[in-house]
């Protein structure tokens, strides 16, 4: 191999090495943790111990009776009830950040300085807030999308609804969906925007403190 060819592929080397440590670079770290608690990421499964650092692309879990605090950024909160998974997707400093909840409960809590734009994924709607705080997850029997502090557009198949402070709305159970040769679920259609009670609230919070 001449040396212009050895150049050229040691350049790449270095390039992708570049990358990799871009993308090893922090945008979280744990805040504090309560039983089963764990980082997944691609190199493996680590205990999420509090100041453990959240990688882009790291999905935090949780395990029966257990709790999850994390800070997203400079000054996102995201904390987890039990047996919950929580993927971070996306994330540029003091511009957006995407968070997808593949299941359980989970309460958003945004302070001052927190990125201009915070969207939370869930298996039932796009979840798009601003500057708020709001918890997401199983209650009732039921998904409920509720909103603290603030605003969400809740965005579906279906249309959007933006929900304000003390304002929530649920999903129920997916649809089941036969086709030819296929069983498959659905997401159902959110139900009308309503006021929480003062007790539903308290179970929701309870679930992830």
């Amino acid at each position: 191999m001449s040396n212009r060819h050895l150049a050229i592929v040691a350049a790449a080397i270095a390039m992708v090495g570049s990358l990799g440590l871009a993308r090893a670079e922090p945008v979280g770290s744990v805040v504090a943790a309560r039983g089963e608690a764990a980082l997944e990421r691609a190199d493996g499964r680590s205990p999420a111990e509090a100041g453990a650092a959240v990688l882009l692309n790291d999905r935090a879990t949780t395990g029966e009776a257990s709790r999850l605090d994390l800070r997203l950024g400079a000054a996102t909160r995201l904390r987890l009830g039990a047996n919950a998974s929580l993927k971070v997707d996306k994330f540029i400093g003091k511009l957006s950040a995407r968070t997808t909840l593949e299941e359980g409960a989970v309460v958003i809590d945004r302070a001052a300085g927190a990125e201009k734009s915070f969207d939370l994924e869930t298996p039932y709607g796009l979840l798009s807030a601003r500057g708020t705080v709001f918890f997401a997850g199983p209650s009732r029997g039921v998904f409920g999308v509720f909103v603290q502090k603030g605003a969400v557009d809740v965005v579906t198949r279906s249309g959007s609804v933006r929900l304000t402070a003390g304002e929530g709305v649920d999903f129920p159970p997916p649809r089941v969906v036969v086709l030819p040769g296929l069983l498959d679920s659905e997401p159902s259609a959110p139900g009308p925007v309503a006021k929480w009670g003062a007790k539903r609230i308290e179970e929701a919070l309870d679930s992830v403190r």
